[in-house]
């Protein structure tokens, strides 16, 4: 996706080629144009051309034909520019669900009491010690179970990500405490481009230099389940969305039924809804989805392909026996001719808005980050809440979305197999929240989880 300035009068519009789609209609515009030429040098074939009794009368049905062969561009041109949007508004909604069903598995299994109105946050002494009251029943701390639904939570909407842009490479997904590159910007479509950028080389290309981070990475055997099924097949893309969300349901469900916490103490209506909000999420997958599943339908699109090469033919032949100036005739038929192919070219690119073809794609790579930060920010409160404290926002909560915002920025984070014991803060230390933060990355993973927690 391109961000671009409007201003100066949109002459920096008109000196950016990047992400434009009149560049790959300049050849049939040539095409034309040369027709008109050789038309034009021909001595008789001007002369019959420049003859309205014997050639062109009236140009009424060519008029029609071009209204005609206009409106098939601009329906089409909608179409594909709704689904843009619609794709652009499932993803939002998707990750949004998504993200509340963990905003509310955190607070449902975190501790406190009167003197904490927000709980204990994820990083606070209390989460990384067995529980006061339902210790007994073993299992992870509230520490080790958020880093667990972040983790998850992070792998299913990358995977659904990779379903969306046709990408079946697990290799593509990397530890979020990586660095990354930003993805590079996609070549624009140039006067041979188009065609290379529908090719399936192109696409893979792209997809190996935009890859997706995950928090805590894509351990071994989640690698070995997500490969293959049971058989030595290669499993799907839309199936590992599936299996991944049976694994985000297990995990709550085990840590309702067996586990330690606060989670089996929620009333079940309120618990039932958590379930809800995850399955619309994946309701809204289904939803983006649409638009990289089904195509746009084949018989419209050939159909508008036939006209707009039929009126690049006839365009040249008609405005020769319209105007008799060969160079107004040339460059009128230029102009016409690269028009209709640049909003036919401009459709094709939009109605795919998850597939790479060129800068104008959906940013998923900057979504999943989004994403990343927005989850390592849910266990995170304020260090000493209460009512005394000041209603202006606080630096400590400012500063500790810098420090999720530049998480993937920094040097590679080594992941131990063991939970590390996080730090304890002091209830009034200014940089309490932030050094929380500091603390959540290295306890993501699956390797500190048993097989006994899940049965």
């Amino acid at each position: 996706m391109i961000e671009y300035d409007k201003g100066g009068l949109g002459l920096w519009l008109l000196l950016q080629i990047a992400g434009t789609t009149w560049p790959s209609a300049v050849p049939p515009a040539l095409l034309a144009s040369g027709i008109s030429l050789v038309m034009g040098l021909y001595e008789d074939v001007d002369l019959v051309t420049r003859d309205r009794d014997l050639f062109l009368g009236h140009p009424y049905a060519f008029q029609l034909f071009a209204v005609v062969v206009g409106s098939l561009l601009i329906f089409k041109t909608n179409s594909a520019y709704q689904r843009y949007w619609e794709a652009a508004g499932a993803l939002q909604n998707m990750a949004s669900k998504w993200l509340d069903g963990v905003c509310m598995a955190v607070s449902f299994d975190a501790s406190g009491d009167a003197g904490h109105p927000y709980l204990e946050g994820a990083c606070s002494e209390r989460s990384t010690e067995p529980h006061a009251k339902t210790g007994s029943k073993g299992g992870p701390n509230h520490n080790s179970y958020v880093a667990d639904l972040i983790h998850l939570c992070s792998l299913l909407h990358a995977l659904a990500l990779q379903h969306l842009r046709k990408d079946q490479d697990l290799d593509n997904l990397v530890t979020a405490s990586e660095r990354i590159r930003a993805p590079a910007l996609q070549k624009s479509q140039s006067m041979i481009s188009e065609w290379s950028i529908f090719s399936p080389e192109h696409i893979s290309e792209s997809h190996r230099a935009a890859k997706l981070p995950v928090i805590g990475g894509l351990e071994l055997e989640e690698r070995e389940a997500l490969g293959a099924d049971t058989v030595g097949r290669p499993l799907p893309t839309d199936a590992r969305i599936a299996m991944v969300e049976g694994w985000f349901m297990r995990r709550m469900i085990a840590r309702q039924k067996y586990e330690q916490g606060d989670t089996s103490a929620t009333a079940p209506p309120i618990l039932s809804r958590l379930y809800q909000v995850i399955s619309d999420g994946t309701l809204w997958y289904s939803t983006s989805a649409k638009s990289a599943d089904i195509p746009f339908p084949f018989p419209y699109q050939n159909f508008v392909e036939v006209m707009v090469w039929l009126f690049s033919f006839l365009a040249p032949v008609v405005i020769n026996g319209m105007v008799f100036d060969q160079v107004a005739r040339t460059v009128g038929t230029f102009c016409v001719v690269l028009t209709y192919h640049a909003i036919k070219n401009t459709g094709d690119v939009l109605e795919d808005p998850y597939l790479p073809y060129d800068p104008n794609d959906l940013p998923l790579v900057n979504l999943q980050r989004s994403l990343n930060q927005r989850l390592l920010s849910l266990g995170v409160v304020p260090s000493a809440p209460g009512p005394s404290s000041c209603p202006s926002p606080k630096l400590d909560s400012l500063e500790a979305v810098d420090v999720v915002l530049a998480a993937e920025m920094r040097e590679p984070v080594q992941v131990s197999k063991k939970v590390q014991a996080p730090k304890t803060h002091k209830a009034n230390s200014s940089n309490s929240v932030s050094a929380c933060l500091g603390c959540i990355p290295v306890t993501f993973g699956f390797a500190h989880l048993q097989a006994a927690n899940f049965k």
